[in-house]
């Protein structure tokens, strides 16, 4: 049977890795766990260990191009739809009358609800 690393291969500093891990197993009584594991790691962060790999992209928004003139069925779309193909500017609404509760429920105490629609 194949022995288990002790270390994962994206640690950059497998030392502080351990001190991190042997002080996370003191402060828990069973160790492998959840609760365990995320201490493990925010120590080993804080005492600046590092993690190899990709970095992720900053700041988390794609740059949105403007809905051009000429194009009539873009903005109908929903907003969702718009963003994930590159397009901004807030569109057709995707609106409906939706009632909640149990019952029969009269259509002026129904309330507008975004639906999402996927």
């Amino acid at each position: 049977m194949a022995e288990k690393s002790k270390t994962p291969k994206n640690v950059a500093n497998p030392s502080l890795y351990a001190k991190a891990k042997a002080k996370a197993k003191r402060k828990f009584k069973v160790y492998p766990s959840a609760y365990a594991n995320a201490y493990m790691v925010s120590e080993y962060k804080r005492m600046g260990g590092k993690y190899k790999g990709t970095k992720k992209a900053e700041g988390g928004e794609m740059s949105l191009k403007p809905i051009p003139a000429d194009n009539k069925g873009l903005p109908k779309l929903p907003k969702k739809v718009r963003n994930k193909m590159g397009f901004m500017r807030n569109g057709g609404e995707v609106m409906m009358l939706q009632g909640r509760g149990c019952g029969a429920m009269m259509d002026s105490k129904r309330k507008k609800t975004r639906v999402p629609r996927s």
